[in-house]
This record gives structure tokens, sequence and C-alpha cells, in this order.
């Protein structure tokens, strides 16, 4: 498997004169024509010229080779989408012509970001279903929760696993409750906060890792896959280990030492 680099990466496409990839024309806006009604607007396009986005992928490694099974797609540091629904629409338009792209260009599976405000719009969900099925998992993140709108946010979940995708939910630890979360919507994975393993550090070496564990075994045993984040040193590496957990994501990979690819 090719090691992929984390340095920004450069995405250009074919582009219509107001910025939006032509596949986002043909595909999706004509179609939201014909689906709206002659009061809806059709969606906003983006008053901006912008020809590349920046972004890196973090490989996702096995803790028992070291093998990487895929990589998450993370904002780079510089033309990154704006963060409002306008310029999230305009990035997930984007990535139906270069997500096939980069999954030329990997091996295994492409993990992406959808929070519960972009899960609930009608929108982006119609966009990211012109993503290539079968190698991308879309990552619940807990920003934008929308509590009291669950029942919608796992019937978009559903809908998109029945459509071919793969589900993860990430920040499993942190903030909202991301056990509950995994549970209510038997994701294919499971990514456990790295703030976790960290606090873990502090803790008696005999027992630290077993808090964790037990997260671990009840996820495993509702059949997810379960990674653990932000691991960054070979002292980390062990109380992952410890705990069971099936892969791992962190700086030990990346700057701290190279994945094997």
């Amino acid at each position: 498997m090719a090691h992929i680099g984390l340095g920004e990466i450069s995405l250009s496409g074919n582009r219509d004169d107001a910025g939006w990839p032509k596949v986002l024309v043909n595909r999706f806006l004509i179609k939201r024509r014909k689906d709206m009604s002659q009061t809806d607007p059709v969606i906003s396009q983006p008053q901006c010229h912008v020809e590349t986005f920046h972004y890196r992928l973090e490989p996702l490694v096995s803790l028992l080779d070291a093998s990487v099974m895929g990589y998450e797609l993370l904002a780079g540091k510089q033309f990154c989408p704006a963060f409002d629904l306008r310029g999230w629409r305009f990035f997930y338009a984007y990535l139906i012509t270069e997500a096939p792209k980069i999954l030329k260009n990997i091996e295994g599976l492409l993990f992406i970001n959808l929070d519960g405000e972009h899960l609930l719009d009608a929108d982006i969900m119609d966009l990211v279903a012109h993503l290539p099925k079968g190698r991308i998992v879309f990552e619940w993140i807990e920003y934008s929760f929308n509590d009291g709108l669950l029942p919608d946010i796992l019937a978009a979940i559903a809908r998109l696993k029945k459509s071919g995708f793969m589900i993860a939910v990430d920040d499993i630890g942190s903030g909202v409750d991301g056990m509950g979360r995994a549970i209510s919507c038997k994701p294919q994975f499971a990514k456990i906060d790295g703030a976790l393993l960290h606090h873990a550090r502090k803790s008696d070496l005999q027992t630290q890792h077993l808090y964790i564990k037990g997260m671990v075994e009840s996820l495993q045993s509702s059949g997810c896959k379960v990674l653990l984040e932000m691991i960054e040193t070979h002292d980390d590496m062990k109380i992952a280990l410890a705990t069971g957990a099936d892969f791992g994501q962190g700086y030990l990979w990346t700057k701290g030492g190279a994945a094997h690819a």
C-alpha cells in the first residue's frame, strides 16, 4: 500500500462561472429545481471563486499489525470551507468529483465527517448520496447534535447505511453521549476520544486501561470495530493495546512515527 503524505493537498475541479463544480450544476441543482416549489429558493451559491481546498489524510492503523485500514479526511490550514451550511454544501459538492480521485490514490476506507446539522440538511444529504459507495465511512461527530431531532438524524443515518455507506460514531467519551449514539445507530466503527487516553496516562499502570477497556468491550459486543484516537507516544500505544481496541489514530503514525503502509 502506498504511503499517503500528510501535507496539504490541493484540490482542483471543473467549475462553472460561479465557482461550483459542474457536476453539481448538472446532477444536483437541476434536480433541486425540479423538486422544489417556485417559492423555494435554489441553494444559494457562494460569492467567491475559491480554486482549491486544502486537506490532509490521517491514517487509521491496526493496533495488531500496524497496517493502514483507511484514512480520515481532515481540513487543512487554509482554503477550508466556510463553517456554515452554505460553505459545507459547497465542500460536499466538491467531493462528488474529488472523492473518486482520492480513492484511486489510497487503499482502504475514506472517513468523512458529518455533524447533526449536516445530517438534517436536505441539500447536503442529496450531495453526499452522489459519493461512491462501498469505501466511504461517514463519521457522525458530536457537533450540532440537535437532540430534539434525534429521530430525524437516526433516520438520515439509516438511509446512508441502506444506500451502501458505512457509519462511524466519533467523539465517544467526550461531550454528547457517544455510547448512546453508537447504540442507537449501530455503526460499523466507533471512535473513542483521545482525551480519555490522555487521562489514563495519569492513572496507576496496572489499572489505567480498564475504564477504556470496558467501553471497548461494550462497543465490540454490539458489533463495532473500535478505534482509539490521539495515540501520540509508545506508552499510549501500550495502553491502547491493553484496552483491546482494534485501531488507532494519532501523532504516533503521522509525525511521531512512520505508519506502515
